[in-house]
């Protein structure tokens, strides 16, 4: 098959280059999900009418994560709604943002396959172990945003900080809190405890300028979800919640929220787009979601 002016023979043999092999593997569960992603990332852009194009996925997921993609259903609405958000966001009129956080990065690659964010500035956040493989495989690829920046650290086990790690090695790195940013957080909040989940709502309204314009989308999982003791590749579902809206409002101070049931997202192949339901039932309340196993897209802005 081929990808958009890319055949499928030269992204295979695109993985060979550098140094590394992509037969490289990492070393937590957490980060081989990543791997999982950019298989399924992979399968969609092999569809004449896929909803995006991602020519380096195939030698990001590796032998072993083509053999276990994450899962279309959840991977091709999630990766069109992080970038239509992310579109909204830097192109608006008013405090556009520059600057673009993928917190749970994985083997992201938007920073290689959007070239209409030139002014973009993006930094990768994530475990060591993921870059230790995904960097040798990018080395010869070139960027088509202002720049990327890539922070290895960790998101849990904060022993109380208030200033959590990954926060303090995301300002070494650069990060300008002045700066109007998109978070993405996609894949990465059901992994975490509810209180991480607190901290690091915390570190990013205390990374966020006084002047607004900063937003996050991330996926989750409602609070009863939890029970079901979810585990992909050996890494557990751990934290949901009924209220994200007031999570963010309360501890980011993100007063602009919007909780949507992921039930009513729905991939349009005809225009190759996703269409948001107008039902009212397709934004979630507390009440809405209590005692159900929900999938959630939520939006937050400040």
């Amino acid at each position: 098959p081929m990808l958009r002016g890319l055949p499928l023979l030269a992204a295979v043999q695109c993985c060979a280059r550098g140094g590394a092999s992509p037969a490289m593997e990492v070393q937590t569960a957490h980060s081989f999900t990543g791997r999982q992603c950019a298989a399924s990332r992979w399968e969609e852009s092999q569809r004449p009418d896929s909803l995006f194009q991602d020519p380096l996925a195939y030698k990001l997921a590796g032998p072993a994560g083509l053999k276990s993609p994450m899962g279309n259903w959840i991977m091709v609405p999630r990766t069109r709604f992080g970038d239509d958000f992310l579109r909204r966001h830097y192109f608006k009129r008013d405090n556009p943002a520059r600057q673009v956080v993928l917190l749970g990065a994985g083997f992201d690659s938007r920073a290689y396959r959007m070239p209409d964010l030139p002014e973009a500035v993006f930094f990768e956040v994530d475990q060591a172990t993921t870059f230790d493989v995904k960097e040798p495989l990018l080395q010869e690829d070139q960027l088509v945003v202002k720049d990327r920046r890539v922070v290895s650290t960790e998101f849990s086990g904060q022993d109380g900080r208030r200033r959590p790690q990954w926060c303090q090695d995301l300002l070494a790195q650069g990060f300008d809190p002045n700066v109007p940013t998109v978070w993405l957080l996609e894949g990465l909040m059901m992994y975490l405890t509810i209180e991480d989940q607190k901290i690091l709502m915390r570190a990013i309204g205390e990374l966020s300028p006084p002047t607004g314009g900063s937003a996050v989308f991330h996926d989750a999982i409602s609070a009863n979800y939890v029970s079901m003791r979810i585990n992909v590749s050996g890494a557990p579902f751990i934290g949901g919640s009924d209220d994200y809206k007031t999570l963010w409002q309360q501890f980011a101070r993100y007063n602009h929220t919007a909780v949507r049931n992921f039930e009513y997202i729905e991939v349009d192949r005809r225009s190759r787009s996703l269409r948001l339901s107008n039902d009212p039932r397709s934004l979630c309340t507390p009440s809405s979601v209590r005692g159900r196993n929900v999938v959630l897209f939520v939006e937050a802005e400040q």
